[in-house]
């Protein structure tokens, strides 16, 4: 705020109290004398004395943000913690003071410390530490936080104050590989590839070998992916040593990552001409693939649903041989059900409607941003001003206190269903719809 009025921010130059009476005369932007006109609302005896100052200089900061958010560097996706996440030795204080603003699905108290990830265009991740000076609700439903930055990775301090500051690339838009990522034991994980969760006997010695020289431990994930925990001195070499057996080092972001599939034709419940096969194949075409932000896929040979294909990027669940095809689905801090694109494709279309849903998100998405957003920026403006009819029905949910915000929940499915409609324009042709969509 005083930068912002001409003046140099020491405490030793102008009183609290001075600095914003002096801002406020000068009609610096969004803020005026008195606030008798209702520029800020705030009315200027609120600033008779040093306690009333701190909270005004909390809400003109507030204030001054709001303006200023929509065209800040935001990173985007940013998930929030409360307890340090361990990739640092050491956090030390930045060289000066400085804010950055960040967008996430999880809304925070002013004050409150949190740590997180930045990813750094050294293929590595920086631990933050900073404290919330304001939270943004967008109509969107994500929340825009501005965090006074209090601790940087001392490993990559000068780096990461370049990064939140945007005078460096956090990242050139390459996909980032999951490999050396620091843990909180002083190891470094490596994520290898498993499409399917298929592993054959050479792949499994090998990864049992590796281990014997790591932590003596394999971690299997919810994504059917095989982590590996490495001593420093393993990192080198260890991409082509996965290589020999067949098997790649998983993505970490920025790409299209491990393909989930279920057991298909081994399982007598498989309606979709053997789900595994096709998770092989869609593998075998797209694993790898740069993208704006992360790309999961799922497919799951029946309805049981066992790959939880709604809860991805792009889903494929089969039904009498064919498949219905749902996108935009997301379980992390935010989850949403994926929406029905397509239905009824035949097995052997199944690739060819992914790549048009990926040429589709790559021509349409803003970078840093999964699908589930892009459908929800690009029909907002079609759902804005529908959405009040949901007011009744989130009423219903007042007070139960069941850690969902239904009115929001209902306006953002409301607006990833109009940009639904547009992405179905693009991607279904009369060709497949003939074959299959209705």
């Amino acid at each position: 705020i005083w930068e912002k009025a001409g003046f140099v921010a020491h405490s030793n130059f102008l009183s609290c109290t001075q600095a914003i009476n002096s801002i406020s005369q000068k009609k610096v932007g969004p803020w005026s004398t008195g606030a008798s006109d209702g520029d800020t609302g705030i009315p200027q005896k609120a600033f008779n004395s040093d306690r009333a100052c701190e909270t005004r200089m909390n809400v003109q900061f507030s204030i001054y943000m709001g303006e200023d958010m929509a065209n800040a560097f935001v990173f985007e996706d940013i998930m929030l913690d409360d307890e340090p996440l361990g990739l640092a030795d050491e956090l030390v204080p930045p060289d000066a003071p400085f804010t950055t603003v960040i967008s996430t699905d999880e809304e925070r108290e002013a004050g409150e410390e949190v740590f997180f990830g930045v990813e750094l265009p050294i293929d590595d991740i920086g631990e933050v530490q900073g404290s919330v000076r304001s939270c943004q609700k967008r109509d969107k439903g994500d929340f825009r936080i501005a965090i006074q930055i209090l601790g940087l990775d001392k490993r990559h301090a000068g780096l990461l104050t370049d990064v939140l500051k945007g005078e460096r690339e956090r990242n050139p838009g390459d996909l980032i590989w999951a490999t050396g990522i620091r843990q909180t034991n002083g190891t470094f994980a490596t994520v290898v590839n498993s499409p399917a969760g298929l592993l054959n006997v050479a792949q499994l010695a090998k990864i049992t070998e590796i281990a014997k020289r790591g932590a003596g431990l394999a971690k299997v994930t919810h994504a059917q992916r095989v982590i590996l925990l490495l001593k420093p001195e393993q990192q080198e070499g260890i991409r082509e040593e996965l290589n020999t057996v067949g098997l790649n080092i998983g993505v970490l972001h920025h790409g299209i990552r491990n393909i989930r599939g279920c057991c298909g034709a081994l399982c007598e419940w498989d309606q979709g001409d053997d789900a595994l096969k096709l998770s092989l194949e869609i593998d075998q075409a797209l694993f790898g693939r740069p993208t704006k932000h992360d790309v999961k896929i799922a497919v799951s040979g029946c309805p049981r649903n066992c790959m939880e294909a709604y809860c991805v990027d792009i889903g494929l669940i089969a039904t009498n041989g064919r498949y219905d095809v749902f996108v935009g689905g997301v379980s992390s801090s935010v989850h949403f059900k994926g929406l029905k694109l397509a239905e009824n494709i035949p097995p052997t279309d199944a690739i060819q409607i992914i790549e048009r849903i990926l040429e589709w998100y790559e021509s349409n998405a803003e970078k840093g941003e999964r699908l589930y957003k892009t459908l929800e920026r690009i029909g907002h403006s079609d759902g804005e001003g529908k959405s009040r009819v949901f007011a009744p029905a989130a009423a219903m949910f007042d007070g139960m206190d069941i850690g969902d915000d239904i009115s929001s929940r209902l306006k953002r499915t409301l607006a990833r269903s109009y940009g639904l409609l547009k992405m179905r324009e693009a991607v279904v042709n009369d060709q497949l719809l003939v074959v299959g969509c209705h």
